[in-house]
């Protein structure tokens, strides 16, 4: 489950684990984590801007270091990861999960 951010708000990275339907974690190792945002009202879809890491990759550890793109609207997505392997069985996708991206108040002059 994504946590909900804030529009413009960029820190903290998001840690991710990824896990299988029964809760076993995915080893990622060796993969390459790739990602798209879809915007639920309009349909729109896009890459993740920012940078996906490995962390614990056996573990299915990764982070998501969010570009100022990836938070720039406020509204419902759906996210999806995609991990790409260089050998075996490839891609493997993670289910889509609902995040908010919730509106920032600002000060007008």
């Amino acid at each position: 489950m994504l946590p909900d951010r804030v529009r413009g708000g960029l820190r903290p990275a998001q840690a991710i684990t990824w896990q299988r339907e029964d809760g076993r974690a995915e080893d990622l190792t060796g993969a390459t984590v790739t990602g798209v945002i879809r915007n639920r009202a309009t349909g729109a879809a896009r890459a993740i801007a920012g940078t996906l890491a490995l962390t614990d990759a056996a573990a299915g550890g990764l982070r998501w270091d969010m570009a100022a793109a990836d938070v720039a609207e406020s509204g419902s997505f759906d996210v999806q990861f995609t991990a790409t392997f260089a050998a075996g069985l490839s891609p493997a996708r993670t289910f889509v999960e609902r995040w908010t991206v919730a509106e920032a108040l600002a000060v007008s002059a």
